[in-house]
């Protein structure tokens, strides 16, 4: 295979750089008892060595393809807490940016500073179990309670408008029974879906996509659609 790339690129003048290529080995999760008799987990898969133009190509267990995390296992374990990583940062940059916007525009910086990112490749990574997917919800919905919110909490600068010595300790201590806002009332009404419905949203735009326009797939996955 590796023969028939070189190939391709020298008759269409192309260059890899074998410096920035690496490759996954991807296998099967077992069991600790089943990696012992599976040949396909086996520690002697690790001796692979692949080659391209007389240059070792580096083997790697995650790599980022096109913005998104691939690892050998494809549980996005990786992809998962980037995603994560950059949500938290679009919400400091929301923070910053909320006291200077009127509020009408919230809806608009909601989809443009914080949705962009979510759902990116969504349809692939977001099939996680939903204790993964956890984390990006609870993410999800502190940006929602940030700008949609009616009740303050610490994400919230007018939590904090006033000098801590200026109150009294009662003031600046949080109540023993405080809780969170509930965040469905305000998915509801203002119409927005979780990253749970947005995953259902664009998988199914992409098989509709499929059926309407024939996008070019492989033949083995050309079934009952």
């Amino acid at each position: 295979v590796l023969r028939d790339v070189k190939l391709y690129m020298l008759s269409n003048q192309m260059h890899i750089n074998t410096e920035k290529c690496v490759y996954i080995h991807f296998r099967p999760r077992l069991n600790h008892n089943d990696q012992k008799t599976c040949a396909r987990t086996r520690v002697s898969g690790s001796d692979l060595k692949l080659y391209l133009n007389g240059d070792k190509i580096k083997k790697t267990n995650m790599a980022r393809y096109l913005g998104i995390i691939i690892d050998e296992n494809l549980n996005w374990e990786g992809h998962l807490e980037h995603i994560k990583q950059k949500l938290n940062s679009s919400i400091i940059t929301i923070k910053r940016l909320k006291k200077f916007i009127p509020e009408e525009h919230f809806n608009k910086i909601y989809h443009s500073l914080f949705i962009s990112h979510l759902t990116y490749g969504i349809s692939s990574w977001g099939s996680v179990s939903n204790n993964k997917l956890k984390p990006i919800f609870n993410v999800q919905k502190r940006c929602i309670r940030l700008l949609f919110g009616k009740k303050l909490n610490f994400d919230h600068a007018e939590y904090y408008k006033t000098c801590a010595r200026a109150r009294s300790i009662d003031e600046q201590l949080a109540p023993k029974d405080y809780v969170l806002e509930h965040t469905k009332p305000l998915f509801t009404e203002l119409k927005l879906l979780t990253v749970h419905n947005l995953h259902k949203l664009f998988l199914l735009n992409e098989i509709f996509k499929i059926k309407k326009y024939r996008y070019p797939i492989p033949y083995s996955l050309n079934i009952c659609l």
